[in-house]
């Protein structure tokens, strides 16, 4: 579980360094539901880990920033689709 809840830390920088560079690639349907599904398995893998802490609080927070990320994402949407 340590090693999966680690390569899922680096999917979710890797998710990160995609929203900043605002790749088409993150944004399009497939990749939306990725980034989901990335954080519905963050919080998962974070209530199984019981012995790393320091894992447990980083897959966390991890997850938590894409849920931050995610609404930015959709406030973004919502306003630049009302402007004329």
């Amino acid at each position: 579980m340590k090693t999966f809840a680690g390569i899922l830390l680096l999917f979710h920088t890797a998710i990160l360094f995609l929203w900043i560079m605002d790749s088409g690639y993150l944004f399009s349907m497939l990749g939306i539901v990725v980034w989901f599904i990335a954080v519905a398995v963050g919080f998962i893998v974070q209530k199984k880990i019981n012995e790393q802490f320091l894992l447990k609080k980083l897959l966390l927070s991890s997850s938590y920033f894409m849920v931050f990320l995610s609404l930015i994402t959709i406030g973004v949407f919502f306003v630049t689709s009302s402007m004329p």
